[in-house]
């Protein structure tokens, strides 16, 4: 077996885990008081336990109502009484059912997030160990024992209402700079009494919590503890304390996952790592943590390969493996492994498509409220099934066996093909260049996107091991398509960059040339247009020892991106000195520069080479919509409209599985 250590049992409490793979908290709780959202949060969780994973978490339930919960629209109920509330009891206990009748330990989360509380009703504070004021600019009252107590027991309540819905155990979140963390960091933490000072005070009290929950659910039910390894913040907690605090901790737990960085800083200090942050960010934290405890110890934190986990794991570094978005991605992952097609996996982007930040969190740009935001959760960019209004296993089959002709081999149109081939139709592909990928041909030369080089080399990989009839050097003309006589026609014809009227255009380049060896820019560069292929492509020539300027009409640069992808990449070319000129005009390009204007005037930016990134616009496909007469007639991806991958992948999916209904 080519992953023998992660996919081996593993003795967790009194329960054995089928493999180390553990997938994990998903999706907020108690989102299933709606009943619109039940059955796409079921299906969500479900799907990593039908996908082979040893353990399945459902994510953060909040203890209480008063100042634990930090999502609005729950509707609140005593978990001490559940009888008084049976719909949101039935609800809960229906993810515990879905997920163990495939075999899958099934936990539940429970947080507290202390000072990071943001009111949401007259009858909600925010308490923490110390007074301050949060992130969010909410006054935060100093918690006193009485608090602790209520608190503590709090938890335990909730354990036991997790017990009641037939979880095998829980996961309390510890981590992320929520009530653990704030008070056992010593950043956080600054109090004088018997609660601060040394870290033995720190964990007093965690350990109380910790306490309070194992008597209330006895010995034989699980208790999992989420942990940060490090806050990665100058003075925050360290991996060794995490270690001491895990060994004092260890008598009531079953199993540790670590995790770092903290909540109000989450793309900064890792929480949810970027595309930027190394994969795998917290295993070496873990296996410092590892060597105080004789307790099972597992990492979080951009895994997305089963080589990565299998190294860890064999090399003793960690016991098993707890994928996040990962699962979004791909919830196959486990049973790919075991099938032996582990090259057929679609690996995690870390694009935040599935939780691109919280108004909690600051994010101040995002197009959703706090309510949205819950219901949007698990999105996926390269999983069209992924967070899907129905159920694709409960589709009927298509009417017939249809002859589709898809036009165009980018994302687009391999995704339709597969998917249609998928639902017994017989697919034609052609392409008028000589090989798959579309605009994704440039991962093969950028340096931060090896995952969405993957996706798209899976993408091929799939077409390939399908019968599927990919036509290379084939151009769609009308005449072809009227010749062709397809059943079902989808137009994937993708978009061109748009050649805007400035003043020297002549003597610039577009963008992305610099992937594909039309040019070979020189050291000093300006970008005009500051979008996200600007972006991206003046960050990726930084890396690559040029100089680069990015200059953009608009109010901030990556405009149209927002939440945490746009923090991640502003920030990573703030680190790689990339220079950028918001709110500043292109008046001229010259062979030797470019003249702009802002409020500081007119001035020239020498340059060695100028790049502009100004928009795509959609190929036109008229005539050939017209050429397919009474064929049915499918447009997706660029082809509707310029978009990003996820409008690629859905509209692709979407296209197939209505073809012949």
């Amino acid at each position: 077996m080519k992953f023998e250590h992660l996919l081996s049992p593993m003795k967790v409490g009194n329960k054995v885990y089928r493999n180390r793979i553990v997938s994990a908290p998903m999706a907020f709780g108690l989102i299933v008081q709606n009943p619109e959202a039940r059955e796409f949060t079921y299906r969500k969780l479900e799907s990593g336990a039908a996908g082979g994973n040893g353990c399945v978490i459902v994510g953060e339930t909040d203890v209480n109502f008063k100042d634990a919960v930090r999502i609005p629209g729950f509707r609140p109920f005593d978990f001490a009484k559940p009888e008084e509330d049976m719909e949101t009891f039935n609800a809960v206990a229906e993810y515990a059912k879905r997920i163990k009748r495939h075999g899958a330990i099934a936990l539940a989360e429970l947080v507290h997030c202390g000072k990071e509380k943001v009111p949401f009703g007259p009858d909600q504070e925010a308490i923490g160990p110390v007074e301050c004021v949060n992130s969010a600019g909410v006054h935060v009252r100093a918690m006193n024992k009485d608090d602790m107590d209520r608190i503590a027991n709090d938890f335990a309540v909730a354990a036991t209402y997790m017990q009641k819905c037939g979880f095998d155990g829980i996961l309390v979140h510890g981590g992320h700079g929520f009530i653990f963390t704030q008070y056992l960091s010593p950043l956080m933490n600054t109090r004088t009494d018997e609660y601060g000072g040394s870290l033995e005070n720190r964990a007093k009290f965690p350990l109380q919590i910790i306490k309070a929950i194992r008597e209330a659910v006895g010995p034989d039910f699980l208790f999992e503890l989420r942990i940060d390894g490090t806050d990665h913040q100058p003075g925050g907690i360290t991996p060794e304390e995490t270690g001491q605090f895990v060994q004092w901790a260890e008598p009531y737990l079953t199993s540790v996952h670590v995790t770092c960085g903290i909540y109000e800083e989450s793309v900064k200090s890792g929480t949810e790592s970027s595309m930027f942050h190394p994969h795998g960010l917290n295993i070496e934290q873990a296996a410092i943590v590892k060597k105080y405890t004789k307790l099972p110890v597992g990492a979080v934190g951009g895994i997305n390969s089963p080589e990565m986990c299998e190294e860890a794991i064999a090399s003793g570094k960690i016991d098993f493996a707890i994928l996040g978005r990962q699962m979004l991605a791909d919830p196959q992952f486990a049973n790919k492994c075991i099938a032996g097609e582990e090259k057929y996996i679609r690996r995690c982007l870390r694009c935040y498509k599935c939780f691109p930040g919280s108004p909690e969190e600051g994010y101040d740009d995002l197009p959703f409220t706090s309510e949205e935001l819950a219901l949007y959760v698990g999105h996926c960019t390269i999983n069209p099934l992924a967070h899907l209004p129905f159920d694709p296993d409960a589709l009927p089959d298509a009417k017939k066996s249809a002859k589709v002709l898809v036009i165009g081999g980018g994302p687009a149109g391999m995704q339709a093909a597969i998917s249609a081939c998928d639902r017994g139709h017989k697919v034609t592909l052609v392409e008028k260049g000589d090989k798959l990928g579309g605009l994704l041909y440039f991962t093969d030369v950028d340096i931060d996107k090896p995952d969405l080089r993957n996706f798209k080399n899976v993408l091929v990989a799939e077409v390939e091991r399908r019968d599927i009839d990919v036509r290379f050097h084939t151009e769609a003309t009308p005449e072809f398509v009227k010749e062709f006589g397809a059943d079902a026609v989808i137009i994937a014809t993708g978009s061109v960059p748009s050649c805007p009227p400035i003043k020297g255009i002549e003597h610039a380049h577009q963008a992305m040339e610099v992937y594909d060896g039309t040019i070979e820019p020189g050291k000093k560069v300006v970008m005009i247009g500051g979008g996200l292929v600007g972006c991206e492509t003046g960050l990726f020539l930084q890396k690559t020892g040029h100089e680069v300027t990015v200059v953009e009409m608009l109010d901030r640069i990556a405009n149209e991106s927002f939440g945490m992808y746009r923090e991640a990449l502003v920030w990573e070319m703030e680190k790689c000195n990339v220079a950028s000129m918001a709110k500043t005009k292109c008046l001229e390009i010259e062979p030797d520069g470019v003249t702009v204007e802002n409020a500081d005037g007119v001035q020239k930016i020498p340059a060695d080479t100028v790049l502009f990134a100004l928009g795509m616009k959609s190929v036109n496909y008229d005539a050939l919509k017209e050429a397919a007469g009474d064929a049915e007639v499918f447009v997706i991806g660029d082809a509707i409209k310029p978009g990003k991958v996820d409008q690629a992948t859905r509209s692709a999916y979407l296209a197939a599985v209505d073809i012949a209904k």
